[in-house]
């Protein structure tokens, strides 16, 4: 990782709702917790400042690498494990280890967003990548082209929630076979095919549609919430923070499922989002939803 810009974010970074999952995890001398998705060890960091053992899990060599840096005079409480997150809790369920904490903080992370050469920023010009992982899968460049407009169109309105779906695919496709290639030069082909003026760039939602199905990310959550309640000790505490109501809703659904099933004890009321201190000096707060629930006194 030699980009300057990026070596300066994860030096700066801030993570979302860090008192929120401190207050709800609750680490302290002694217990353990499993950090899922590291990216650059902001959480970690404090939970292992209050003295946690931590266990952190990344699919991403650029991650790992900063993480194991700035978590470096921790290293005999933290642990570095390769893995995406939930294969990273299924593995740990069928090895029997079980923990007082998970946190799972979900969706691409800063220093993918920071890193213009991942073609996660609408505005980089390289190719659509979109892959956490880029040693393994298909990019969403890729995915374009292995799909027809019908298949794309479907992707991006199940995962976009994007109502002129079937418009931006048949755009993408031609654009595609004419060359077109790089994040902003596709986004500008949504920018022309939708009507109207927007407060959002309006290939944000096509976008994240195809970040989420290259990275399966709506099929890892899924896995991660059926897989959690073995992997908390009774007792033990699960923090989810969602960015987008696709997974939002999916973290809701199962902790009150969960909870009327006696699995859960106590889930949040409510979601917690950021307050507007924090909104004021982290602007990727502000679509932070966070989740907690309590794992019953039965194993």
């Amino acid at each position: 990782m030699n980009d300057p810009d990026v070596q300066r974010a994860a030096t700066s970074h801030v993570p979302v709702l860090l008192d929120a999952v401190v207050q709800h995890l609750r680490p302290g001398p002694g217990t353990r917790m499993l950090d899922c998705t590291l990216g650059m060890g902001g959480h970690s960091a404090a939970l292992l400042a209050a003295g946690a053992n931590v266990v952190g899990v990344d699919r991403d060599e650029a991650a790992q690498r900063l993480a194991a840096a700035r978590l470096s005079n921790y290293a005999e409480r933290f642990t570095l494990r390769t893995n995406t997150f939930a294969d990273a809790v299924e593995s740990a369920v069928r090895a029997g280890e079980q923990f007082d904490g998970v946190l799972a903080d979900l969706g691409v992370s800063s220093l993918q967003l920071d890193d213009s050469a991942r073609g996660f920023s609408i505005r980089a010009s390289v190719p659509v990548d979109m892959r956490m992982d880029c040693a393994h899968g298909e990019s969403a460049l890729g995915l374009i082209d292995r799909l027809d407009a019908d298949e794309l169109a479907n992707v991006i309105y199940k995962y976009g929630e994007e109502r002129l779906s079937r418009r931006i695919a048949r755009a993408l496709k031609q654009a595609r076979s004419e060359g077109a290639d790089s994040v902003e030069a596709l986004a500008a082909v949504i920018r022309r095919v939708v009507p109207g003026h927007h407060q959002r760039h309006p290939a944000l939602r096509t976008f994240q549609a195809l970040r989420i199905a290259v990275n399966d990310e709506l099929g890892q959550l899924e896995r991660l919430l059926t897989a959690l309640p073995s992997v908390l000790k009774a007792g033990g505490r699960a923090v989810i923070i969602s960015f987008h109501s696709l997974e939002d809703r999916m973290v809701k659904q199962s902790f009150r499922a969960l909870k009327v099933a006696n699995v859960f004890s106590d889930v949040a009321a409510r979601v917690v989002i950021a307050d507007d201190a924090e909104n004021a000096v982290n602007q990727r707060a502000a679509s932070a939803k966070l989740r907690w629930a309590i794992a019953g006194d039965q194993p």
